[in-house]
């Protein structure tokens, strides 16, 4: 893997583009298996060290949109220098969406979001995490789910509210459509958590599954529920993800 830095920069936030592209002027620099990078990954070489921390689109001297990648630096300064350099992911990239038309409207403080990443981060080590409270709308669910899973990258999504049978709950519905694979383990283990509390865990139609190489899961509005249904199926995220970004191991061996 190769970096090329066109000018030396000394800043907190830089833009990498592909090397597959001529210079832009919105990029610092570029760098080569660009289509392989996804939010959270590491690039690291002898004088520096930066962490990828949002893919946007910028517009480039054709007229076009092409994707870059704002990226944290953690260590050092680029140099203006090609250079080889090695990509690392330790630990999960997490993002939550918590859907509530109250809490879009800043009427009600969102809650259960920053539990979600209290209780992943008790049990994993997670590289970045980031969320969101959105209003209980079909189309901005999709809009980000599609960016959380397909264009940025993020290991876990987890989406908190909008499971139950209200006119307003459509989170299961829209999140079906764009899964790849369904998890019904996933979905039957916080089923059986939340029937053992009460008897109107019943209602709740969250579903899970795959996007692109994102592992995806619904999970009930209150913080109570967020916690019993998390918790479920907890033990398994981990493992699901590496399955599904292609690891190879026996599922036998730990």
């Amino acid at each position: 893997m190769r970096i090329v830095w066109d000018k030396e920069v000394r800043a907190d936030l830089v833009v990498l583009s592909s090397a597959d592209w001529e210079e832009y002027a919105w990029a610092h620099g570029r760098v080569t298996n660009f289509s392989f990078l996804r939010i959270g990954d590491v690039i690291a070489y002898e004088h520096c060290v930066l962490q990828l921390v949002r893919k946007e689109l910028f517009c480039g001297e054709d007229g076009l949109l092409h994707a870059g990648w704002n990226c944290r630096v953690l260590e050092g300064n680029p140099a203006q220098e090609e250079r080889d350099c090695f990509l690392k992911h330790r630990g999960l990239s997490l993002a939550w969406i918590a859907l509530s038309d109250k809490g879009a409207r800043g009427e009600r403080e969102d809650v259960s979001g920053p539990a979600i990443r209290e209780i992943v981060s008790g049990a994993m080590e997670i590289c970045l995490s980031r969320g969101m409270v959105i209003p209980d709308e079909p189309d901005i669910l999709k809009h980000i789910l599609t960016d959380f899973c397909l264009f940025q990258g993020f290991d876990l999504v987890i989406t908190t509210g909008g499971t139950g049978v209200g006119p307003r709950d459509i989170t299961p519905d829209v999140t079906y459509t764009l899964l790849d694979k369904r998890l019904p383990g996933f979905e039957q283990a916080m089923m059986a958590a939340a029937l053992k509390k009460t008897p109107r865990g019943a209602i709740s139609r969250a579903v899970a599954g795959t996007m692109g190489l994102s592992l995806v899961v619904n999970l009930p509005g209150s913080l109570k529920a967020v916690r019993e249904n998390l918790l479920s199926v907890l033990p398994a995220i981990r493992h699901a993800i590496e399955k599904l970004q292609g690891d190879q191991k026996d599922c036998g061996i730990f």
